[in-house]
């Protein structure tokens, strides 16, 4: 009788640790999962108030605005992070059914992108959509957010510059969009099917439309228009040798 009393007291005893031991384990995950959460909400916090990734807004296919959108959200920087101190901002304003705009892409686009792309200007897309005439469906409007989708998928610039070199392949299509330029420019996988969710939703469509009502208000209303630290230009003053572009952009950021 006395070893049974012995080996329920010992039975009893261990029962009794192995709940405490449940008590502390369960109390620790309990402030783990509490200090996780916390930690979560001052990042998130952290975010919205200095405007980090999205500022604002989601990014991946629940993306409404391009990840290298303005901070007005009126254009696109076509070169992020690149612009050295102090360079000139060049403002770049045209609409995809633009003649005018691809005859100038043509000439001076390629020595803007370099400029951008070794910082000595900040470049800003600023695509306008009024050759749709008010028509949402319009191949403008269908242009414009397929280049900002393609923003979010991390491939702007050379979409941008598909689009213009597909003008004279005839009117935009809607496999244009989706299929042959995400091919040309590598959308391929969970991005593609990203990329195409965001166009036929027409996710990016009210910041295309914020980029037109801010084109307007700042009264540019014809394209291309080229705008350099805040002052339009006079395009028939550009030079013909793309050679001096970078030194008439230099003048006339002097203002």
């Amino acid at each position: 009788m006395a070893n049974t009393s012995r080996r329920e007291r010992l039975r009893a005893a261990q029962e009794a640790a192995q709940k405490r031991r449940r008590a502390r384990i369960i109390i620790a995950i309990g402030v783990g999962v509490g200090a996780l959460i916390a930690i979560a909400v001052m990042v998130w916090s952290s975010l919205g108030a200095t405007g980090g990734p999205g500022a604002g807004a989601t990014t991946g296919a629940g993306a409404t605005r391009p990840p290298n959108a303005t901070a007005e959200n009126d254009g696109i920087v076509t070169n992020p992070g690149l612009g050295k101190a102090g360079v000139p901002v060049v403002g770049l304003y045209f609409d995809y059914q633009c003649p005018h705009c691809i005859t100038f892409e043509e000439k001076y686009g390629l020595t803007l992108n370099n400029l951008a792309k070794t910082g000595d200007i900040s470049l800003i897309n600023h695509t306008k959509v009024f050759l749709d005439k008010g028509d949402a469906n319009g191949l403008s409007h269908k242009a414009a957010i397929a280049a900002a989708c393609a923003d979010v998928a991390g491939v702007y610039k050379n979409y941008h510059q598909s689009i213009m070199s597909a003008a004279y392949d005839g009117p935009y299509t809607d496999e244009l969009f989706r299929v042959t330029i995400p091919s040309q420019v590598g959308i391929y996988g969970d991005t593609l099917g990203d990329f195409r969710t965001c166009y036929d939703t027409k996710a990016m469509a009210g910041f295309v439309q914020g980029v037109e009502d801010a084109a307007v208000k700042a009264g540019v209303t014809s394209t291309p228009t080229l705008v350099i630290n805040g002052e339009v230009q006079d395009l028939t003053k550009l030079p013909d040798d793309v050679t001096k572009l970078k030194a008439f952009i230099d003048e006339a950021a002097k203002g």
